[in-house]
C-alpha cells in the first residue's frame, strides 16, 4: 500500500525492475515515521492539547478504499524509472525478452493516476511495469501504442503511420513524453493472483499461477453495506489452492489505453 492517504494498487515492490515483477500483488510499504522528514513541534502546543478532535471512532483508519470498477477513465501518466544493477535509477533497461525468437528490448514503467471529476476515484493508481519495445502481434509495441494515442504540449501527435526508427529511438521519444505528465485514457481490469503461490513459483522455477482478470469474475461482495453503496464484487480473494495462504486483494491492471478522443466516444 502506499503511504497513508495516498492509496494505490499493485505499486513495485522496493527494488524491482520492469520485466522482474511476476507477481500481481506487490505493494510499496509506507514509510516508518523514523524516515519521513518532520518538523520539530513542542509536545505542549496548544493545537495538540486544547483543540478536541472530532474522532469518529466507527470508522476504519486502516480500511483500503474501493478499487476503481472496471471502465474507462482519463488518467495522467508518470514515469516510473526503474533501478539498475547498481540499484541506480534510470529512464529504461536493456533485456533480453522471448523464449523461442529472443528480443533485445527497452524496458521502463509508468504509473496511470486516475482524474475523476466526482472525486470518489481521484488519484487512484494503477500501474504497468514493464513498457517496452517489444515486438508482439502485428509489429505491435507497447511504447509505439501509447505514444500513437498522446499529443504533444502544441496539440501535434508524437507519432504517426510513417513514424520509423529503432529501440532506442522510439524509448527516448517515449521517456520525453511522459516527462510532461500528458493525460490520456484508460481501461481499467481487476486482475487477482496468490502473492505465496507466486512466492513458491519463484523460488522452484515452476509455473506462476493462472490470474483472475476481469471484476465481473470476482467473488459477489458479502459486505451487505458495500453493496448497497455500489460495490458488487469483493477485491479480496482466497487462494484455492493452499488456505494457509488465505486471502489477497486484487490489484488494477491497465487492460487498454484510449485517446482523449476516443474516450469521449
Amino acid at each position: 500500500m502506499g503511504t497513508f492517504g495516498d492509496p494505490t494498487f499493485g505499486a513495485p515492490q522496493g527494488g524491482l525492475t520492469p520485466g522482474e515483477e511476476h507477481g500481481p500483488n506487490g505493494q510499496t510499504a509506507a514509510p516508518v515515521p523514523s524516515e519521513v522528514p518532520q518538523d520539530l513541534i513542542d509536545p505542549n502546543d496548544p493545537r495538540l492539547t486544547s483543540e478536541e478532535l472530532n474522532v469518529n471512532v466507527g470508522a476504519d483508519a486502516y480500511a483500503q478504499p474501493a478499487p476503481p470498477p472496471d471502465a474507462r477513465y482519463r488518467a495522467k501518466l508518470k514515469h516510473l524509472r526503474p533501478k539498475d544493477d547498481k540499484q541506480q535509477d534510470v529512464d529504461y533497461l536493456a533485456k533480453k525478452w522471448g523464449a523461442k525468437m529472443p528480443q533485445l528490448v527497452f524496458v521502463t514503467g509508468l504509473e496511470a493516476s486516475i482524474i475523476d471529476p466526482s472525486g470518489k476515484y481521484d488519484g487512484l493508481k494503477a500501474f504497468d511495469f514493464n513498457v517496452s519495445t517489444f515486438l508482439g502481434r502485428d509489429n505491435a509495441t507497447k511504447v509505439g501504442t501509447i505514444l500513437a494515442r498522446l499529443k504533444r504540449p502544441d496539440g501535434k501527435p508524437y507519432v504517426d503511420a510513417n513514424s520509423r526508427g529503432n529501440a532506442k529511438f522510439w524509448m527516448d521519444l517515449f521517456v520525453k513524453a511522459l516527462a510532461g505528465e500528458p493525460e490520456i485514457g484508460i481501461e481499467t481490469a481487476w486482475e487477482w493472483s496468490c502473492p505465496d503461490c507466486g512466492k513458491a513459483a519463484k523460488a522452484s522455477g515452476g509455473d506462476y499461477p493462472r490470474a483472475l482478470t476481469g471484476m465481473h469474475h470476482f467473488p459477489a461482495e458479502p459486505d451487505q453495506t458495500k453493496r448497497k453503496a455500489g460495490q458488487l464484487y469483493s477485491p479480496e480473494v482466497k487462494c484455492g489452492v493452499n488456505a494457509n495462504h488465505g486471502y489477497s486483494r486484487c490489484r488494477i491492471t491497465i487492460a487498454r489505453f484510449l485517446s482523449l478522443e476516443e474516450l469521449k466516444k
